[in-house]
């Protein structure tokens, strides 16, 4: 079993990424700081020492004398006392001999604490070698306190960084610390709710405008599962109850053998109609858990609508009804599961022939056109009123005047005629006038 290990928050992350950022931003800016300094300390130095053995070279060139070699010896020694780092200075003959300087240069060079150059000019065909020093200490001192300051100041500025960091982060988390207490406090029995959207135009608005849309999904799915369920309770509470109605007057005393089989039949009707009923709610129940993609094939429209025709003429005749065919006489094909499209098919005429009146006929027809092939069942029933026409999709949707249980259905045809429909990329449209009947197009993508 593995141990659970307790996970930082956001704003502790940001925090340490952001400490360690400005952790790695300070100390290259110390190193920067201090490569700058040491190089430009050195630097003057140098300029000085090179000054001075200039001023030592314009000395010799200009003071030498070749009858008078002490001349020129007096002189170094005037200009070396007379320079503030004459003591630090040593100028040899072309013998080696020392002329100025008796060895202090020499001596300072070997500390660690000077810093020296060495140079060399020419005077006459004579070569004199310069040597001068200047002392470190200034500048290790100077060095030194920069150390001390940079060492002091990173700790303090990355400690009140770090804490600045804290503190914008929890600032800029605080609204997601509100959504997801709002978004907690947000359960079944309250689905309406709605996260405040801040106006900021950035990433929570967003965030918060996206789960206000996922609220609104799930709502609306809650909603028409709630309403499927009532709907369905209903639905197979009524023939449960007229069947259990049926069986207890049947055998509160002896009746004829007719009698008895009209009671069986009318309990065998009741029980094929829940039958119908729960398949259809089944079929439906898997439609909204993700059905797997129906397989498609190519098949020609005009054979299977004069199949389904032929089949639904024999009802259409007991009501005293005519069904026509319309086809064009060159094929037409779709990409469709032949099964699912014949159901789709038989509900439609079905639909038809339940609510068209005797003596009244109902027409099949197939076409093509530009946007592709249609099938449309057109009946001369009696029709559905203009404010029921967008609802005749929904689930045991039944208008009031003619959806009626003596119709023999529970409201669930369409709906099922749509879905099929959307699983061949088909779009089913309605259209009617009340009085004078209904069509029902399936409008299917060209090929």
């Amino acid at each position: 079993m593995k141990a659970h290990h307790p996970s930082w928050s956001i704003g502790a992350r940001l925090t340490l990424w952001y400490s360690l950022v400005l952790l790695a931003g300070l100390t290259l800016f110390g190193a920067g700081i201090w490569v700058v300094v040491t190089h430009g300390l050195n630097a003057t130095i140098d300029e000085s020492l090179a000054a001075q053995a200039k001023g030592v070279a314009t000395v010799l060139q200009t003071e030498y004398k070749p009858l008078k070699p002490a001349h020129l010896q007096e002189e170094l020694s005037e200009y070396a006392e007379a320079t503030p780092e004459g003591r630090l200075m040593e100028v040899r003959g072309p013998q080696g001999e020392v002329l100025v300087g008796e060895g202090l240069a020499t001596a300072a060079a070997s500390k660690d604490h000077y810093r020296t150059l060495e140079t060399a000019t020419t005077v006459q065909g004579r070569n004199y070698r310069i040597l001068v020093a200047a002392p470190l200490e200034g500048t290790e001192l100077t060095l030194s306190r920069l150390r001390e300051v940079l060492l002091w100041s990173a700790p303090l500025v990355l400690l009140i960084g770090s804490l600045g960091g804290y503190w914008l982060s929890r600032r800029a988390l605080a609204p997601v610390d509100a959504i997801t207490r709002a978004a907690q406090s947000i359960g079944i029995e309250n689905l309406s709710q709605r996260l405040e959207v801040p106006a900021a135009g950035d990433e929570l608005q967003r965030l918060s405008e996206t789960w206000n849309r996922m609220l609104e999904r799930l709502e609306a799915a809650v909603n028409r599962l709630s309403q499927f369920t009532a709907d369905a309770s209903h639905e197979l509470r009524t023939p449960i109850a007229l069947i259990r109605a049926t069986a207890e007057l049947t055998l509160r005393r002896e009746r004829s053998t007719e009698t008895y089989r009209e009671a069986l039949r009318h309990i065998m009707d009741e029980t094929d109609r829940t039958a119908r009923l729960i398949e259809d709610l089944l079929l439906l129940a898997r439609s909204d858990a993700g059905f797997p993609a129906m397989a498609l094939d190519r098949v020609e429209l005009t054979p299977l609508v004069r199949d389904v025709c032929q089949q639904e003429q024999i009802l259409a005749q007991e009501r005293q009804l005519d069904i026509l065919t319309e086809a064009p006489e060159h094929p037409v094909f779709v990409d469709a599961n032949d099964p699912a499209l014949r159901r789709l098919l038989f509900l439609l005429v079905d639909n038809a022939v339940k609510y068209t009146p005797a003596g009244g006929h109902i027409t099949v027809s197939v076409a093509q056109d530009s946007s592709g092939p249609t099938v449309t069942v057109r009946d001369t029933g009696i029709g559905i009123p203009d404010a029921a026409l967008p609802h005749v999709f929904e689930r045991f949707y039944r208008v009031d005047e003619s959806r009626n249980r003596e119709a023999g259905g529970a409201g669930l045809g369409l709906s099922i005629a749509q879905w099929i429909a959307e699983r061949h990329h088909a779009r089913l449209e309605a259209e009617s006038v009340e009085g004078r009947g209904s069509a029902f197009r399936v409008r299917f993508p060209q090929s």
